[in-house]
């Protein structure tokens, strides 16, 4: 895979970066696979390395220190990294939490730094503390080589934020579904005018465009019979002009050959595929799917323990894939009993962590009444 040169970063990174939050862990610890994953990774060419203080339980940075930081040169590869602003109630939290990180790392530097998951009131919170200029200082010391954030919300939240101070690059959720949808369309498009380095997450959409319906999967065959679901959506993301880096949370080697395959042959998006993605959209619609994408932010913030991101996936499947069992039973068998919608105090605190702008209550509330009226409908 060809690295790009991004003149703006002074980097030359590989168009494909590696989120490393959706791996699998065996008795809170990852198995060798794990470790021969992240080698293929950098045999392949991926030299951008995404992780952040809260994934894998904490445990994703700590991964990066023994299975990148330990076995290659420090500067053969890129690590991106995150502060959790929403964990800083002052200026000594940041300070903590950022020699945490650096020691989870094994590293005396971190070569991207965000603030973390920003909307209009963690943006206004963080600042007040004093962020930019512990950022700032950060950067003075070599500790920060490039600073950035990543963010959930309005184009005209993003427009505010862009203009605080000088950003050297920002990470937007995009994919073929929400930049309609949701208008992520214009978010991109305030980087691309400002000259601001686009980070692409999600462009799968947590997985989610990965398992099309098969009306959706024949549309896209149709135009190219070999490529994957999940190969479409990428190609998507990383066709943008300003994708200096589209992010993927590969958790196989299947997954991890199928999107280098992609940069390898990498064409222009063409007015066809754009046609066939626009019919996909249309019809996902119509589903009315839940747009959850497993980010598993709503379960931190959960008091009472509700599977938020299970109950969600197993509606949808319901809802998006012919051919499944009857919904309740489905949900009743694998959402365990207290993490199951009517264990929900309507306390919203998840719903002030999604990014998705869920009204995550509401929604558990109906998907669990609708699974009780299944099971008591099928009792008479």
């Amino acid at each position: 895979m060809k690295k790009r040169y991004i003149e703006k970063l002074g980097a030359k990174l590989s168009p494909l970066g590696f989120g490393v939050m959706r791996l699998p862990m065996k008795g809170g610890e990852f198995p060798e696979e794990v470790y021969r994953l992240l080698d293929r990774a950098v045999e392949k060419g991926i030299n951008y390395f995404d992780t952040a203080y809260p994934y894998l339980g904490g445990k994703s940075e700590v991964l990066v220190r023994e299975a990148l930081v330990r076995r290659y040169p420090r500067d053969s590869f890129y690590i991106a990294d995150k502060l959790p602003v929403w964990l800083c109630r002052n200026r000594d939290d940041m300070e903590r939490i950022f020699q945490v990180q650096l020691e989870r790392l094994g590293t005396e530097y971190i070569d991207f730094y965000l603030l973390h998951g920003l909307h209009k009131n963690r943006w206004e919170d963080i600042r007040s503390k004093g962020v930019l200029d512990f950022l700032e200082e950060k950067k003075k010391e070599g500790r920060i080589r490039r600073i950035g954030f990543s963010f959930h919300d309005t184009p005209e939240v993003l427009g505010q934020i862009v203009e605080a101070y000088p950003w050297e690059f920002a990470q937007l959720q995009i994919n073929y579904y929400d930049w309609t949808v949701i208008n992520t369309k214009a978010c991109y498009e305030i980087l691309e005018e400002r000259g601001i380095p686009c980070m692409i997450m999600e462009p799968v959409g947590g997985g989610r465009l990965s398992r099309l319906p098969e009306e959706a999967e024949r549309i896209l065959k149709k135009v190219h019979p070999e490529r994957s679901a999940a190969s479409w959506a990428i190609r998507f993301a990383a066709s943008l002009p300003n994708a200096a880096v589209t992010l993927s949370g590969m958790s196989d080697t299947i997954q991890l050959d199928d999107n280098v395959n992609q940069f390898q042959e990498m064409e222009s998006w063409s007015k066809e595929e754009g046609a066939a993605v626009e019919k996909v959209v249309r019809l996902l619609e119509s589903f009315n799917p839940v747009p959850c994408s497993g980010c598993r932010y709503c379960v931190e913030e959960c008091p009472r323990g509700v599977d938020i991101p299970q109950i969600f996936k197993r509606y949808n499947d319901y809802r998006m894939f012919e051919g499944m069992a009857r919904f309740d039973i489905d949900y009743f068998a694998f959402v365990p009993e207290g993490k199951r919608g009517d264990s929900c105090i309507r306390c919203g605190k998840c719903s002030a962590r999604c990014p998705q702008k869920i009204s995550v209550p509401e929604e558990i509330g109906k998907i669990h009444a609708y699974a009780v009226g299944l099971q008591e409908g099928s009792r008479k």
